[in-house]
């Protein structure tokens, strides 16, 4: 449908028909961008009248724009879905979407895993694991299925779907490997010891956060979002704002206990804004520092999210069961709850006074 605005006296003419791209243009008078909005009007519809499909010529890059732009309203798009897109525009992009095929998808995979994905900028990245490409792939699948429906966009197969036995025969795609990495009595202590000496020169009291980190299974984004006024002073707790959910996030509030020293912790902090930040610093500065730390003191493949998985599993070699773990780390099934769970063997040895009790 045509909309034409006056714009201090020149009349600029919209058309959005669905199916078809939106075009604007501007003319000095409102009988010139009358006559071109009927004519673009016209074509569109003599176009579908000669069996033309509305999303016959769009790109997948163009899919991916209004993914982004149109649809984000709808349904939000997270940093990981924006990063994902961006490689499948790198790849994919200039491929008109209903001429995209099995080959094409695995093509783009093997450049991936290969590291020969090249930016848009020329630059070339480093290759990506199975697990990474199957995510990302996820996503195409998506916008393909988004754009059937409403963008007119016709398909005779899914090339997504097509191209991935063909994958997974070539271990182009695959299950993230499941992680164990738990920090060492010794490598916690010389983090701490490094963090300390550096205590002078840091505005981010690193200490403090990673005994925070380990005391509550929380993740450096969620540590540094709690909020003073979502303290509860009288039971000791927490509340954890729009927590992690594969479908719900938003909205998804949950309460925690702050258990042992991560109170004393809370209430050690300097109190800014009454609404603001308990800990007011970037994210990704916190686990930035923690990785560069761990370089320096050559602390291999440890990194700030395996601190969720040494919190849980404390938790059970202390005592509490499933329910009372999940009430700190606020997973919602013993499934998820299992993959941050590794037991060291010598925690399990209890004297007979434990047993008893």
């Amino acid at each position: 449908m045509a909309t034409l605005q006056n714009r201090n006296g020149r009349w600029r003419a919209m058309v959005r028909r669905k199916g078809h791209k939106d075009q604007y243009r501007t003319f000095p008078t409102k009988t010139a961008a009358r006559a071109w909005a009927d004519r673009i009007e016209r074509e569109q519809a003599d176009y579908e009248a000669r069996g033309g499909t509305p999303g016959e010529d769009i790109t997948i890059g163009e899919l991916i724009d209004w993914r982004t732009n149109e649809l984000a309203t709808v349904r939000a798009i997270s940093k990981t879905h924006s990063g994902n897109m961006t490689r499948i525009r790198e790849g994919l992009g200039d491929i008109v979407a209903r001429r995209l095929t099995a080959n094409d998808v695995i093509e783009h995979a093997r450049r991936r895993i290969r590291g020969d994905h090249m930016m848009a900028n020329g630059v070339i990245i480093p290759a990506c694991a199975p697990a990474t490409m199957n995510v990302e792939l996820g996503y195409l699948s998506e916008l393909l299925k988004l754009a059937g429906p409403m963008k007119g966009v016709k398909l005779s197969s899914d090339p997504v779907a097509e191209a991935r036995p063909v994958l997974r025969l070539l271990r182009l795609v695959g299950k993230s490997k499941r992680r164990d990495r738990r920090p060492t009595p010794d490598e916690l202590q010389r983090l701490r010891e490094h963090f300390r000496a550096a205590a002078w020169r840091s505005t981010i009291p690193m200490v403090d956060i990673i005994d925070f980190a380990i005391l509550t299974a929380k993740r450096e984004s969620e540590i540094t979002r709690l909020l003073w006024s979502d303290v509860d002073h009288v039971n000791r707790t927490a509340l954890l704002r729009d927590a992690k959910h594969p479908r719900k996030k938003a909205g998804n509030h949950k309460r925690f206990p702050l258990l042992g020293d991560a109170w004393e912790i809370v209430q050690r902090q300097p109190r800014g804004d009454a609404d603001g930040p308990i800990f007011p610093y970037n994210s990704n500065s916190v686990g930035t520092a923690f990785t560069r730390a761990c370089t320096k003191l050559q602390i291999a493949d440890l990194c700030f999210h395996d601190l969720r998985h040494e919190a849980t599993s404390r938790l059970f070699e202390q005592g509490y069961d499933i329910p009372e773990v999940a009430a700190v780390t606020l997973h919602e099934s013993w499934n998820e709850l299992k993959r941050y769970t590794q037991l060291r063997p010598e925690s399990l040895h209890r004297t007979p006074t434990e047993e008893q009790g």
